[in-house]
């Protein structure tokens, strides 16, 4: 006879997790050690909302799908919010713009207070109990709707990204010595007397890398050299402090909120020409094939005696004549070199499709320009993989040497998950491509698939959905390979200046150069977590301020006609990119007159019931712009 197992009730286990309201009418919550979220419907959320940390029970007890109640609010993230006011006599209600956010406020007004409907406010929450609506007071008026100010700064305050830095902060910076001692040029290897330039963007300030070039007896010597950042501060001050907590840059498209001040980012750090400047530089030796066959990593000095933008270092190349040119040239060839190996050895090739904002005086946008990746931007890009592929590897040579395991912050990259690949393949299937996802042969295959659809309408479409089907890269001191480069090992080293993990990576190199004993591992942990989840806020931020840019542009062009392709398929509409533009904007299915149309989920299209017409990802269409909403930052299309 079998025996009779009791199941425990899961409602007595209590949990602690972070709210992710998705809808109205749920939330998940993220409970860590669990590979499945918890739902909890919105009449069991007990006042909590997006990002609080709460307690909860489990109250389904034997359903496959969890289910549980909040029985406690730990701490809120979230207390203060912008949006905008409906105002009545004697009270009013605030109306959250941050998207997750599903109640109004109640704002109980004093004596003769008012609001204007075409202005945005910051408001915090004053006090919030179980499900009624929370009572809140307005803090200040952030400016008018719309307004590049009153827009930014709400997206800076949606993304918790800050202002500025502390006075405290400044007032260390301040401080910080500008002159490089014979004493610290004594400890370093002296490179100044090498040919260096820079090569950046032409609106850049922070030059990062520098890169070097000579022949010696056959051999190629190659410089790569990086801002030696953690030379300026040390673990335990409040500048150090502050580029823990912002882990990043973030670009918005009006201004940039830098991960250092700027007497550090713009100048001490960064290696503008004609002036000493301390780096930390992997030198390689190649011989006439273009292959490794010595490296040093170390502290170095180098006086830059030029600054590249992308584009005058291309025309140099491209025009055979200019400062420089040999050592372009030589560096061009060999980057070309070692990026073909990298193709070869599975690493992907996805294009960018990345624009660029001019902005008039007004911070008002007259051009949108799609940024055109020139063979100067694959080299430089190249010399920065490698030496970040050389610093990973680095670590494993010391373990090797000393039989012993060395805390290090790598940057991962894993294997796709199978059920995504299945369906791009599935997906690509309706364009008459195909995919081999066996794990071999998958990065060669994607890279075929990527030569067969360029310049096809399906082209966009394909590529974003074969990047959604990629896990994220992330940091971890757990050494993994980087699928998507198709290297075994892999660090970031060469952005000390806007990423911290870069900062981390130099100064456990320089511990280990010293002859320190490997590092314990959770101060590195913990930050690798923070660092991950701040990169992708930074690229959820600069998104939404592309996104607000893309409305107010078109906002100029409401009733024009353009040609576009379809870049998403709902059961709300169709997405379509403008050609001209490329800003994506919203056909309403409601706006689709001459049928009824169905969504059909599995083959990813719109069709209409009588007369059987069908629209699918990468169809080429017309649209009129039929209007904008620059705060919700949308753009409503009609198909013509």
């Amino acid at each position: 006879m079998k025996k009779r197992y009791k199941k425990k009730k899961r409602s007595s286990v209590q949990l602690t997790g972070v709210v992710d309201h998705v809808k109205k009418r749920f939330c998940f919550v993220t409970v860590d050690g669990m590979t499945e979220d918890i739902k909890v419907r919105a009449q069991n959320m007990n006042g909590a909302i997006h990002e609080d940390s709460v307690e909860l029970h489990l109250i389904n007890n034997f359903s496959s799908n969890i289910e549980g109640r909040i029985t406690k609010v730990i701490e809120r993230k979230l207390s203060e919010f912008t949006g905008t006011i409906e105002d009545n006599k004697d009270f009013a209600f605030f109306i959250p713009n941050n998207k997750k956010i599903y109640s109004d406020f109640f704002i109980k007004k004093r004596n003769s207070e008012k609001f204007s409907n075409k202005k945005k406010y910051l408001a915090k929450i004053t006090s919030w109990t179980g499900g009624k609506k929370p009572f809140a007071k307005v803090i200040r008026s952030i400016g008018d709707i719309g307004s590049n100010e009153a827009e930014i700064h709400t997206i800076m305050h949606d993304f918790n990204l800050p202002y500025k830095f502390s006075e405290e902060v400044e007032k260390e910076t301040e401080k910080l010595n500008d002159i490089i001692s014979e004493k610290e040029i004594g400890k370093r290897k002296d490179l100044r007397k090498e040919i260096s330039f820079t090569i950046d963007p032409d609106d850049a300030k922070d030059f990062d890398d520098a890169l070097s070039i000579k022949i010696n007896n056959d051999l190629y010597e190659i410089g790569i050299h990086i801002a030696d950042v953690s030379h300026f501060f040390n673990t335990k001050g409040l500048i150090n402090k502050e580029a823990e907590k912002r882990a990043t840059s973030v670009y918005l498209v009006d201004r940039t909120i830098p991960m250092l001040p700027e007497k550090l980012s713009n100048d001490l750090c960064s290696l503008r020409p004609n002036v000493d400047r301390l780096t930390f530089s992997v030198l390689i030796k190649m011989n006439k094939d273009y292959e490794i066959v010595d490296k040093w990593i170390g502290r170095t000095v180098i006086h830059s005696k030029k600054r590249f933008t992308y584009e005058n270092a291309q025309d140099t190349i491209d025009q055979n004549k200019g400062e420089f040119l040999e050592e372009l040239v030589n560096l061009n060839r060999i980057a070309k070199h070692h990026r073909k190996k990298r193709f070869e050895n599975g690493s992907f090739n996805f294009k960018s499709n990345e624009v660029k904002f001019q902005l008039d005086e007004k911070k008002k946008p007259i051009q949108i320009i799609k940024k055109e990746r020139k063979d100067t931007h694959k080299m430089v890009e190249e010399f920065m993989l490698l030496a970040n592929k050389i610093v990973a590897e680095e670590i494993n040579e010391y373990e090797k040497k000393y039989n012993k395991r060395y805390t290090f912050v790598y940057r991962i990259h894993e294997d796709p998950d199978k059920a995504k690949l299945v369906e791009l393949k599935k997906y690509i299937k309706q364009f008459g491509y195909s995919i081999n996802v066996d794990e071999k042969n998958l990065s060669s295959s994607i890279n075929d698939l990527m030569k067969k659809i360029k310049g096809k309408p399906e082209e966009n479409s394909i590529e974003k959905f074969a990047i959604r089907s990629m896990s994220k890269a992330r940091y971890s001191t757990d050494k993994e390979k980087h699928f998507g480069l198709a290297f075994k090992n892999y660090s970031h080293f060469t952005s000390p200046i806007r990423r911290f993990p870069d900062v981390m990576v130099h100064r456990l190199l320089q511990y280990y150069i010293n002859g320190s004993k490997p590092k314990d591992k959770l101060y590195y942990e913990v930050l690798c977590k923070h660092c991950s989840q701040m990169e992708v806020n930074a690229t959820k931020a600069e998104r939404e301020s592309i996104k607000y840019k893309q409305a107010e542009f078109m906002s100029n062009f409401i009733g024009e006609e353009f040609d576009g392709v379809i870049t998403g398929i709902t059961e709300w509409g169709i997405y379509v990119e403008i050609t001209k533009t490329k800003c994506e904007g919203l056909v309403k299915i409601s706006s689709l007159t001459d049928d009824k149309y169905d969504f059909d989920n599995e083959k990813v299209i719109i069709i209409g019931r009588r007369n059987k017409k069908s629209y699918s990802l990468g169809k080429e269409v017309k649209v009129n712009v039929t209007g904008t909403n620059i705060e919700k930052r949308t753009i409503d299309l009609d198909l013509l």
